[in-house]
């Protein structure tokens, strides 16, 4: 029989992930912190020049980097995602908002059970926050421990004030590009890029956000053509998209660690579970 002709890389070792974790690891570290990160991603159309799982890659390196910085545990990213305004480009996964909403509130539960007290949703697809919303509402009410990190809003702020294309912070533009080529560069082609401003239906959409008095919707064949907008093409690039990324890390960790230290005096005064 032939020698295979590349070997299988090896998966690196446990760290903060549990789902890497034996069974008795597990119970050990679970001991000794009751935070979990649980990241969530999608698999969707981003553009002509990033993968379809640029939001699954971005959740599963910044849920290790963030579980390190802010001292919580993490778990593999739940790859799929309420997709509904652009499910119809080839490669992009639906889950109905519902049915997610359904399998996240099983996940979270099953950790809740097992011990952990305090459960952060890292959200590195923005729609799936509709169900992350309901869910956490629920669960507050119910005295547990929850929030949720908003990823590519807190990237965006991150980014603020550097960026140097038109529509920096579009659906696979600078920003998300660039972040994208931090965390995955083999897998970003921006040779493919296509600089597209965004077509009226979004400011449209835009201008009448959910919170608002009057709310507008549309979907992604009303923003763009391509599946993304912005003029990432020259003005994307990894070194920004490391310093971005590092920088959100640092607020988003700042954040969770001070939510943290509220969860413990609420559950001191006996207000949560």
């Amino acid at each position: 029989m032939q020698e295979p002709s590349a070997r299988v890389a090896p998966i690196e070792g446990a760290g903060r992930r549990v789902d890497r974790m034996t069974s008795p690891r597990f119970a050990e570290a679970l001991a000794r912190c009751d935070t979990l990160i649980l990241p969530l991603g999608s698999v969707e159309q981003t553009g002509r020049h990033c993968p379809l799982g640029t939001d699954l890659f971005v959740a599963e390196a910044v849920a290790g980097l963030l579980a390190e910085a802010a001292d919580c545990l993490t778990t593999a990213p739940l790859p799929y995602g309420d997709t509904l305004e652009l499910d119809f480009w080839p490669g992009t996964v639906h889950v109905d908002s519902a049915v997610l909403g359904t399998y996240l509130e099983a996940v979270a539960r099953s950790f809740l059970r097992q011990g952990f007290a305090n459960i952060v949703f890292l959200c590195c697809h923005s729609l799936n926050m509709k169900a992350v919303d309901l869910l956490c509402r629920r669960l507050h009410r119910e005295g547990y421990g929850v929030c949720a990190v908003d990823w590519w809003k807190a990237a965006a702020d991150a980014a603020r004030g550097e960026t140097s294309s038109a529509e920096p912070f579009g659906h696979g533009g600078e920003v998300i590009s660039s972040i994208a080529m931090a965390v995955a560069p083999g897998l970003v082609d921006m040779a493919a890029a296509v600089d597209e401003a965004s077509a009226p239906g979004l400011a449209r959409a835009a201008a009448h956000p959910l919170g608002s008095a009057f709310v507008a919707y549309g979907d992604f064949r009303e923003y763009c053509a391509t599946g993304s907008w912005g003029s990432a093409g020259e003005a994307a690039s990894a070194e920004k998209g490391a310093r971005w990324l590092e920088r959100a890390i640092r607020t988003s960790a700042d954040f969770i660690r001070g939510w943290m230290i509220e969860e413990a005096a609420r559950r001191a005064r006996g207000v949560a579970r």
